[in-house]
């Protein structure tokens, strides 16, 4: 019975860390398509209770914002939606990146964008990356 039981309050734990992560891989994956899909190509405003909006002015990046979901139980997240000049691996010989080369008769150079969300879950930091690759618009 003991052992049934602790069975029982490791699985509510575990599926609380998993609700956790669904709700921060769910806002990550929001941020990124609303950048994707953003007419200027800017990574877009997030409010405090994390809304998603178009931004209206090249923002400053990396962008950091910290806002609550309220639906369910509320989370705090820390959002940071960062783009980059694209970097690639040298030969496989080593094991740094380099700047991305422009091959000849490429109009545009591709940029990364990566979006992460961290919280905090029993003392403990949690974070989550998505990454994409892209073409400056």
């Amino acid at each position: 019975v003991l052992s049934l039981g602790s069975f029982g309050v490791s699985t509510i734990k575990n599926g609380q860390l998993s609700r956790e992560r669904l709700a921060a891989v769910h806002l990550a994956e929001q941020a990124m398509e609303h950048w994707q899909y953003d007419a200027n190509d800017y990574a877009p405003l997030i409010d405090s209770a994390c809304q998603l909006t178009d931004a209206v002015a090249v923002p400053a990046y990396p962008v950091t914002v910290s806002c609550s979901e309220t639906a369910g139980a509320v989370m705090a997240f820390t959002v940071t939606m960062m783009e980059s000049a694209m970097t690639g691996p040298l030969p496989s010989n080593t094991g740094q990146f380099q700047p991305f080369v422009r091959p000849v008769g490429y109009t545009v150079v591709p940029v990364t964008k990566l979006v992460s969300v961290t919280w905090q879950h029993k003392g403990t930091q949690h974070k989550i990356y998505l990454t994409h690759v892209s073409v400056v618009k």
